[in-house]
């Protein structure tokens, strides 16, 4: 299947855990696109939280790209700092030529990102978690909708909300008031891009399971009290959690041709939840 032949992808969060960027950037890959693959790389410890990887699991992503026979850019970029993503966009484009989709799948979790109770809450968690969450995809968005407007071809943009951006969640309250941010984001992006045939789609997913894709540090120490398990049969009808292609399957759906009249949506892929 070449759906992506001859185009090139943008993936912001392309090996950060749970594996949704991943698990996108490969398919994409396997569709015909070559991929910058971009994520937050940091030395420090990375058992808490899940905005930020290593080096080596962002080159691991690449690879995965490149064994699918495409070309692959590892580009380390703070996804908050408006220069450095400006700057990521224009490596892209000297290393590919061009950018068709821009995939803004990074953000994260945590106790130093919106864990907890909104009383308690300190102010500069709550920055932080706006600006991991929320800022990181319009910054994004605008970078690459800009370079898609100077080529005058068109693009599709597919970012990252949550589930918990359609409902918000009790001890995530933070991190519901960002992702639902994304969706509103989303609608006004698909009205102000129309005119240059460039579409803006977001997906929400639940929980990927920590069997797949490593899991997400923040969700599962989030619902640490209730167990994993009893939150599951609580919240998914479906009655397990997600793989990372599951979301990955919707992100390229909605980033592809077969999509080509889908523009402001939100597609929630959390197995039946909020029904």
């Amino acid at each position: 299947m070449s759906d992506f032949a001859g185009k090139v992808a943008w993936v912001a969060g392309a090996a950060r855990r749970p594996g949704i960027g991943r698990a996108t950037a490969v398919e994409l890959a396997r569709r015909g696109a070559d991929v910058a693959c971009v994520d937050v790389v940091t030395d420090a410890p990375l058992e808490a939280e899940s905005y930020r990887v290593s080096r080596d699991a962002l080159d691991a992503t690449a690879a995965a790209v490149t064994a699918e026979g495409r070309r692959a850019l590892t580009l380390a970029v703070e996804l908050t700092d408006p220069d450095a993503v400006e700057d990521s966009v224009a490596a892209t484009l000297d290393a590919f030529g061009r950018v068709d989709v821009c995939c803004n799948l990074s953000g994260g979790t945590g106790p130093e990102l919106g864990n907890g109770s909104l009383l308690a809450l300190e102010p500069a968690s709550w920055r932080a978690t706006l600006d991991a969450n929320l800022t990181a995809v319009w910054l994004g968005a605008r970078a690459c909708a800009r370079r898609m407007i100077e080529a005058g071809n068109g693009g599709a943009i597919v970012s990252l909300s949550s589930s918990a951006g359609v409902a918000g969640q009790a001890g995530f309250g933070a991190f519901s008031a960002a992702r639902a941010g994304v969706l509103r984001l989303t609608e006004v992006l698909a009205t102000e891009l129309a005119p240059h045939q460039i579409r803006a789609n977001a997906v929400c997913p639940l929980g990927v399971s920590p069997a797949a894709g490593g899991g997400n540090p923040g969700l599962e120490r989030g619902v640490a009290r209730r167990g994993l398990d009893d939150w599951v049969r609580a919240t998914i009808p479906l009655g397990r959690m997600q793989s990372p292609d599951e979301t990955a399957a919707v992100v390229v759906f909605l980033a592809s041709d077969a999509a080509s009249f889908v523009s402001g949506q939100a597609i929630t892929v959390a197995g039946g939840a909020h029904v």
